[in-house]
């Protein structure tokens, strides 16, 4: 990613700040002159991560097709922030059971917003989101998955089927397909069908589907890092969210909801959390234990 970059030394304070923070280090301080200078041959290795704009305390650094005005926000002063943050985190729950109330769109367009600041793996961002706020289109979408799953049991059961299945799915999903998803739908089916319950959709009211183009650079990891933000955003504005995996593979499968979800027929849909105001208030943390912890 070939990008012009230029250092105004009219203004700048020739600190090396940007020389730092920039993961190619591609300005450097020539000692000599005094000035900050710019390594050409490195000049291709600039991502336009916005590292060194971001952190000049004078402006002085451009980089061509980043715009201090459009492309930065000034930071909020104060820090640090760690009681607000574990207070969040601690109280954060998988919601699955909502009120029966729309999300307005200004609450889903503010999720939006902070998952924009989600950081790339690589830049630039390649993640891509379908916001639904018709709660209805989700209902819609609801009788084809169904459907899907219903497939998937019955495909699992011939010995070919499944071998395909396996083959396409790969270890860790098929592992995942044999030891839950299917003995779950399976035992559920039969509420599913009839209207009794939903325990894909949730009956949520909004939902936000994750996508991006296949042919991208680490567009998945990108995407597990966005969702995670908007997860905590839905939670910082009094929603209640959670990942619903079932969703993502029905949608890529089923030709008509990737119509419904506008999904381009180049992007493959890796996530999706569904929104919605908690119908119940949770009392306690659950604490949990990561499996091991090693001190080096």
């Amino acid at each position: 990613m070939n990008a012009a970059i230029t250092i105004d030394k009219s203004t700048c304070k020739v600190c090396g700040t940007c020389g730092d923070v920039c993961p190619s280090h591609i300005m450097y301080k020539q000692k000599d002159l005094k000035i900050m200078n710019i390594h050409g041959e490195r000049i291709q290795f600039c991502v336009k991560c916005g590292q060194c704009m971001a952190v000049c305390p004078t402006s002085s650094v451009k980089i061509d097709g980043l715009s201090y005005e459009k492309d930065f926000v000034p930071l909020p002063e104060g820090g640090p922030f760690e009681d607000a943050f574990y207070k969040m985190i601690m109280s954060r729950r998988s919601v699955r059971n909502f009120k029966d109330r729309p999300v307005p769109r200004e609450m889903l367009a503010k999720i939006a917003d902070a998952i924009t600041y989600s950081p790339p793996s690589v830049p630039p961002i390649k993640t891509e989101i379908t916001i639904v706020q018709n709660s209805e289109v989700i209902r819609q979408a609801l009788p084809t998955m169904i459907e899907m799953y219903n497939t998937l049991i019955k495909g699992m059961e011939n010995p070919i089927i499944r071998m395909f299945i396996k083959k396409s799915a790969g270890p860790e999903k098929f592992k995942l397909l044999v030891s839950h998803v299917i003995p779950s739908m399976k035992d559920r089916m039969p509420e599913l069908k009839s209207g009794a319950e939903d325990t894909i959709m949730r009956r949520a009211p909004a939902m936000i589907v994750f996508h991006a183009d296949r042919k991208s650079d680490n567009y998945q990891i990108d995407i597990y890092i966005a969702i995670t933000f908007g997860i905590l955003a839905a939670h910082s504005l009094g929603l209640g969210a959670t990942i619903i995996e079932l969703i993502p593979p029905a949608i890529e499968r089923e030709k008509d909801l990737r119509k419904l979800f506008c999904i381009p027929d180049g992007n493959e849909v890796v996530a999706a959390m569904i929104v919605g105001y908690p119908k119940y208030r949770y009392q306690r943390a659950v604490r949990r234990k990561l499996k091991n912890v090693t001190w080096i």
